[in-house]
């Protein structure tokens, strides 16, 4: 029960249509059992043998009497003797044909309530999942899949849509569709309706046994569609190491058990819910059996004086109460699986949130002055401290690099500048300000980065520059591309600035793509830049025309750079080298070469190599 009023809340997001839905609903069942009772003036015609004519006691008794059915069966005998058998059946017919008419647009207009819904349920999980994304830490994306992420958005998502519209038919359609034929039901005979009460539930236990071992198994299935997509995800990133170390076996080998953990689990789940609608029906027709007999009795013994023409309009009657029970049960499987990919997207939207921009914040200032570490230490997680008592300080228009081996904690650092992060102790300052006073937004804007690999959107040129800058004009977005030696194979393109590039910029070159973000860097006009060894990855070419335009960026600017190759920071201002989460030398390159330690052994290597 709660899992269905979760997720039937969410229709309170569209009132006027789940109002529809609920009234046009009911008018359609209102219409059904109206035309289901036409069935007793088509047996009163087939099986008279003649005029039924009835005396005028016998009329008296039955109105006395009070009995709605008598009544109208007294109506009818007199109907079908005044119009005779033919025109009787003719009139009979079209007032069929006009319930079922009735019925079925009552069900259209519900329909169109329920796929406003359906298709509003699905927009706003989206919706939120994209922001709860753009809000998760950093840390999150280094320990969940991308594939496994994306499942989430889609193969979930669509899950819970299912869930939902079943949902919404549990709560707001079969209802009804039951409740309006058993008080009809229950009108025309009263000790079989309660026979048929005491049956259903028998069954409707046993499915439901069934639909609690489907939720675990569901649950399972996407998450193991998860790994397959994230295996799909990393085989096309990295198809050319593969072919190149000859690891296609290997990587097939690896994906299909992936695949067929995913095969065997999917078909655990479909198993289950195929058994769905069989079992509904075979228990259905247990119950039916179960009438047949109980109703034969109370015929031949009349008891309660149940006709065989009340009978057969019973029994059809009845047969519309199969349907709504049956999707009842079908809809009760597909809430037990949709839950189980809503399980999995609130992981994502009950994660705790990264750093975000909070209300009466400091607006940051333009930057005069430093930024300082005060004694900052930070680890991920409840792990081993990244960071440990770091004391730093950036002055305005120093050029700052960031050396040392791998996970010696420069990234960290730098991701601290850039606020990805906040110290576990200590504090950064901005002029004096701590950072986690002022509103994050504008600190941001004080900053760009440009990392390694080359960050684009599949996107045109203009709409990648004017990332950070998104009042720029044409004349700055040129200024900006001539600056970054971009502005020459910029137009050459097609369609110059409104040419899309590809997925992560695919249609250009590694040189072409970094002078586009150091463009997108200069068009944001920065007062601290963030530089992530961009030439590292680049041919001696395109590598001359980056540094060119990396000098060009850094002009009249606070720069810190991460190296990797310690040539390209020997004219740094200052030269921090990092050694296991702390800053183990601190100077320039002919200081730190005169030292003779972690720098001077590093620069040896590199010239040696």
């Amino acid at each position: 029960m709660k899992n269905i009023i979760y997720l039937f809340s969410f229709s309170n997001h569209f009132p006027m249509h789940r109002i529809r839905f609920l009234v046009f609903n009911i008018l359609a069942s209102v219409f059904g059992a109206f035309s289901i009772m036409t069935i007793v003036p088509f047996l009163k015609i087939i099986f008279s043998t003649g005029e039924q004519r009835v005396t005028d006691t016998e009329v008296a008794n039955i109105k006395d009497a009070g009995n709605l059915l008598n009544v109208a069966d007294l109506w009818l005998r007199e109907q079908i003797n005044e119009w005779g058998s033919f025109k009787a059946l003719i009139v009979f017919s079209c007032l069929l044909v006009f319930m079922f008419l009735l019925k079925n647009v009552c069900l259209y207009i519900a329909f169109t309530g329920l796929s406003h819904m359906r298709a509003g349920i699905s927009q706003i999980l989206k919706s939120r999942l994209y922001e709860k994304i753009l809000r998760l830490p950093a840390s999150f994306y280094s320990s969940e899949r991308k594939g496994d992420v994306i499942t989430r958005v889609t193969n979930d998502v669509r899950e819970v849509e299912w869930s939902f519209i079943g949902v919404n038919e549990m709560i707001l359609k079969h209802p009804f569709m039951l409740i309006i034929p058993f008080g009809l039901l229950f009108y025309i005979s009263w000790p079989l309706t309660l026979f048929v009460l005491i049956v259903l539930p028998i069954s409707g236990y046993i499915i439901s046994r069934l639909a609690r071992k489907l939720k675990t198994a569901a649950r399972q299935g996407t998450e193991k569609l998860g790994e397959v997509v994230s295996q799909f995800e990393e085989t096309l990133s990295g198809i050319k190491i593969i072919k190149a170390f000859n690891a296609q076996e290997k990587s097939h080998k690896h994906f299909e058990e992936k695949n067929q953990e995913h095969f065997r689990l999917t078909r655990k789940v479909l198993k289950r819910e195929y058994a769905a609608s069989p079992l509904s029906e075979f228990m259905g027709s247990l119950v039916i059996a179960s009438i047949l007999i109980f109703a034969g009795r109370l015929i031949i013994k009349d008891d309660f004086g149940l006709s065989g023409e009340m009978f057969i309009m019973y029994i059809a009657m009845f047969s519309q109460l199969i349907p709504p029970a049956k999707a009842l049960s079908e809809n009760y499987f597909r809430l037990e699986k949709g839950m189980a990919s809503m399980d999995r997207i609130n992981e994502i939207l009950n994660t705790a949130d990264g750093i975000f921009d909070e209300p009466d914040k400091l607006q940051a200032s333009d930057f005069n002055q430093s930024i300082l570490f005060e004694n900052v230490s930070f680890s991920y997680g409840k792990g081993e401290k990244v960071l440990k008592n770091i004391h730093l300080e950036i002055k305005k228009g120093e050029k700052v690099a960031l050396v040392g081996s791998s996970g010696a904690g420069k990234s960290t650092l730098a991701d601290m500048i850039l606020r990805f992060n906040d110290p576990d102790e200590g504090r950064i300052l901005f002029d004096g300000v701590d950072l986690r006073s002022l509103s994050l937004k504008s600190y941001r804007n004080k900053i760009a980065i440009v990392t390694q690999d080359p960050i684009l959107f599949n996107d045109t040129v203009r709409n990648n520059l004017i990332l950070g800058n998104n009042n720029a004009g044409d004349a700055e977005i040129k200024e900006a591309a001539q600056k970054a030696n971009a502005s020459k194979f910029i137009e050459e393109m097609e369609k110059a600035y409104d040419t899309t590039i590809g997925e992560r910029g695919g249609k250009l070159s590694g040189g072409q793509k970094q002078r586009l973000t150091i463009a997108r860097a200069i068009l944001s006009n920065p007062d601290i830049l963030v530089l992530d060894e961009a030439t590292s990855a680049l041919d001696s070419e395109s590598e001359k025309l980056v540094q060119d335009a990396l000098e060009k960026l850094m002009e009249n600017r606070t720069s810190v750079i991460i190296a990797h190759r310690l040539s390209t920071v020997q004219n740094a201002d200052k030269i921090v080298v990092m050694d296991k989460g702390e800053i183990a030398e601190l100077g320039t390159h002919q200081e730190l070469i005169k030292k003779g330690g972690i720098y001077h052994s590093l620069y040896k290597l590199q010239s040696l190599g």
